[in-house]
């Protein structure tokens, strides 16, 4: 027990004395500045990534690898620095870091790592009248490079995974992950379907403008033009000069003429989800077998109810497979290419897990995106194959500035005002060349 409180006590003090080193760090940048009321025109402090807030070393596969990733972050810093030749940086401290970053593209392997420019507050407390700096940031600059772009559609949004059979509440849920077999020994093998991307994915965090959402889709997709999502303010009301409004903008940056998603057809949907429905008939044994090997022996009323339900389940779902399977294979078979050529945008009503009411929804198709219907996209391999025997080459990239817009924030605004007007996202592009 001792050693224990003597642990906790230990990283307690570590923990408490980092903290109070990192304020300690932040305030002696500023440190005895005077000033009256606001710190809003004082000139700031910039350091670049030889000063970090936080030491950072770059994880790489190899020393040249490392050096050839820093390599391309100072690029991008001096970019920075460039659009701000004819600034003049006032009411805040920024700060730059480097830093690795997860890059997770399906099969497509390569190496994610990011430049970071935090910019923290200065503020002048009432009757202190000397410049502090806030603790936290909420301006920010990122250029990502090779990060994730999206993740998969979760199986709801398409009908597929766990459902029911028997009706609510006399229903048992079974669990059908969709890119593996429950089964001992068993690894993951993603199937097509559990590799879908919709447009209401690529924009998550990256957009909130649900009134013009696929032209949102379409600039990220194709790398021109940028998209905000909104965490404060109103987006589409009228905001005064007390409106407080902190916002996040979005670029990807990309290789011209090649888009980073492609549509899925209906006819590669219907075959895939083919390829889906013997995961899911084997799930559906497995589960169900765990499900009445944890209630044998069991003479209870719930548990004989359970029981019966799982019975009704089991004679029930051999006629859902086959319906299943068998609509799928007539539209294959009947419909004119033309037809199985267009973009599956398919559906899920009310994001039921209904079993019935899924097999009714099997085969709809529809014109666009919306609420409970999903257009399918995968990663472009044409795209993404590039430069996987160099994986820290940037492939693509990713700007965010998170901004604010208040009576108290005027350093965040024209900071955010100058990158519009200066930053040269050009030469991003160019380094992907």
């Amino acid at each position: 027990m001792k050693k224990q409180f003597f642990t906790f006590s230990f990283l307690v003090i570590t923990l408490l004395t980092g903290i109070t080193t990192t304020f300690a760090q932040k305030k002696d940048l500023m440190a005895n500045v005077p000033c009256n009321g606001t710190a809003d025109n004082i000139p700031g402090i910039y350091t670049n990534h030889t000063n970090p807030e936080y030491a950072f070393s770059l994880k790489a596969a190899s020393p040249q690898e490392k050096t050839y990733m820093t390599n391309q972050l100072i690029a991008i810093e001096k970019l920075e620095e460039a659009s701000r030749k004819n600034f003049n940086l006032t009411g805040c401290v920024a700060r730059v870091s480097f830093s690795n970053d997860i890059s997770d593209n399906g099969s497509f392997h390569h190496t994610g790592y990011g430049y970071q420019l935090a910019v923290y507050q200065n503020v002048c407390p009432a009757k202190l009248n000397v410049v502090e700096t806030v603790d936290e940031y909420r301006t920010v600059l990122r250029v990502k490079i090779n990060p994730t772009l999206a993740g998969n559609i979760s199986p709801l949004d398409i009908g597929i995974g766990n459902f029911n059979i028997s009706k609510y509440p006399n229903s048992i849920q079974y669990n059908i992950p969709s890119d593996y077999v429950q089964a001992k020994g068993s690894g993951k093998n993603p199937v097509n379907v559990s590799k879908y991307i919709s447009e209401r994915i690529l924009l998550d965090n990256r957009s909130n403008n649900y009134k013009d959402a696929h032209n949102d889709f379409l600039k990220l997709n194709s790398g021109n033009g940028y998209t905000e999502n909104w965490i404060s303010g109103d987006r589409y009301g009228k905001n005064g000069p007390k409106s407080s409004l902190w916002i996040d903008r979005h670029y990807l940056i990309t290789k011209p003429g090649i888009p980073l998603l492609i549509p899925v057809s209906r006819k590669q949907y219907l075959q895939d989800m083919l390829d889906y429905l013997e995961i899911e008939k084997a799930n559906f044994e497995y589960d169900w077998n765990r499900k009445m090997n944890g209630l044998a022996g069991n003479n209870a009323d719930y548990a004989k109810k359970q029981m019966a339900i799982l019975q009704a389940d089991k004679a029930a779902y051999p006629k859902l497979y086959e319906a299943k399977k068998e609509k799928i294979k007539q539209l294959l078979a009947n419909q004119k290419e033309e037809w199985l050529q267009k973009q599956a945008i398919v559906g899920n009503h009310g994001s039921t897990y209904d079993a019935y009411d899924r097999l009714k929804e099997l085969g709809n198709f529809y014109d666009q995106e919306e609420e409970y219907r999903s257009a399918l996209y995968v990663l472009n391999p044409e795209y993404f194959k590039q430069s996987l025997n160099q994986p820290a080459k940037p492939i693509f990239m990713e700007v965010q500035f998170r901004y604010e817009i208040s009576a108290d924030k005027g350093f965040s605004k024209r900071l955010f005002e100058n990158f519009e007007k200066n930053f040269d996202l050009e030469a991003l592009r160019k380094m992907l060349q």
